[in-house]
C-alpha cells in the first residue's frame, strides 16, 4: 500500500516520494497547475493565502478584517470600567453596550468599529471618549481539523493562528499520526485548492518555520501507512488541483 509520508533524507528524496504518492491516488499536479503553486521558500514558509500569491493576507488581525456573527470583542472605553467589557456578535451582527444599546458592528472593520461607538457616546453621555476594541475571537473564520487527532472539529480562529496551534485546539495528535506528512488545504478566490503538505516533526526541531492558517482551511492529520483517507477527501475538494510541500 502506498504512503502518504515523507521519510528522512534528501529533498530529492522527499519530492520523488510524493510525486509516487501522488500517481497512486491520481492527483498528480500538472505543469500548468505547478507553476500555480511554486513560490519561494519565504512565501511557502509563511503559507501562501492562494496558489499563485504570497502570504500578505494570511494575518487576520489587520485593519481590512470586517467583524461577523459570533466574533468575540473586547471593548475598552479608556478609564471608565462600567463601560468596557467582553462582548459577542449575534446572529444579527450588534453587541450591546452600557448606555447607548445595541449597536451593529458586523461589517465594519475594527477601526469604523470603534469610531461608531466613540461617536455614540461622545453624543450624549461622554466628553472625548477613547474607545479601543480587541478583536479576541473570529468566530466568523474558521478551521477544520480532521483526521489522527483527539478532537476533530471546526474551530474559530483567535487572532493570528498557525498550525501548531490549531493543532492544540483538537487537543493534539492521536493514535499513529504520520507526522511527516501533516496536510493543509486552502482554496484560491477562484476555488482553486491545493494541498500543502508540512512536515510536522521539523517545525516541532525549529527546522521550518511554524505556518500561519487562515479561515476555511481544512488540516488533515492522515494516519501513518495509510493512503485511501487522504484519497477520499481530495475526492470531495471541488477544485483541488494537487499538492506542494512546504
Amino acid at each position: 500500500m502506498l504512503r502518504l509520508r515523507s521519510y528522512r533524507g534528501t529533498h530529492r528524496q522527499h519530492l520523488l516520494l510524493l510525486l509516487v504518492v501522488l500517481v497512486g491516488c491520481g492527483t498528480l499536479v500538472s505543469a500548468e497547475q505547478a507553476s500555480a503553486v511554486e513560490a519561494e521558500p519565504g512565501e511557502l514558509r509563511a503559507m501562501p493565502a492562494t496558489p499563485a500569491e504570497g502570504s500578505g493576507v494570511v494575518t487576520l488581525s489587520t485593519n481590512d478584517y470586517r467583524i461577523g456573527p459570533s466574533d468575540q470583542l473586547e471593548v475598552d472605553v479608556f478609564q471608565i470600567e462600567e463601560l468596557s467589557g467582553v462582548e459577542r456578535v449575534n446572529s444579527r451582527g450588534y453587541i450591546k453596550m452600557p448606555l447607548i444599546g445595541s449597536v451593529k458592528v458586523a461589517g465594519l472593520t475594527q477601526g469604523e468599529a470603534e469610531n461608531l461607538i466613540t461617536g455614540l457616546y461622545s453624543e450624549e453621555y461622554l466628553e472625548d471618549p477613547q474607545v479601543n476594541i480587541d478583536i479576541i475571537e473570529y468566530a466568523s473564520q474558521q478551521v477544520t481539523v480532521m483526521g489522527a487527532v483527539k478532537m476533530p472539529g471546526v474551530f474559530a480562529l483567535r487572532g493570528r493562528t498557525t498550525l501548531l496551534q490549531a493543532l492544540a485546539m483538537a487537543k493534539g495528535l492521536d493514535g499513529l499520526p504520520d507526522k511527516e506528512g501533516i496536510i493543509i488545504f486552502r482554496a484560491n478566490t477562484e476555488g482553486k485548492v491545493v494541498g500543502y503538505v508540512v512536515d510536522l516533526a521539523q517545525i516541532e526541531s525549529g527546522q521550518q518555520g511554524d505556518p500561519e492558517v487562515i479561515g476555511s482551511d481544512k488540516i488533515v492529520v492522515p494516519v501513518a501507512g495509510v493512503a485511501s483517507g487522504i484519497k477520499g477527501i481530495t475526492d470531495t475538494l471541488r477544485g483541488f488541483v494537487g499538492f506542494q510541500r512546504y
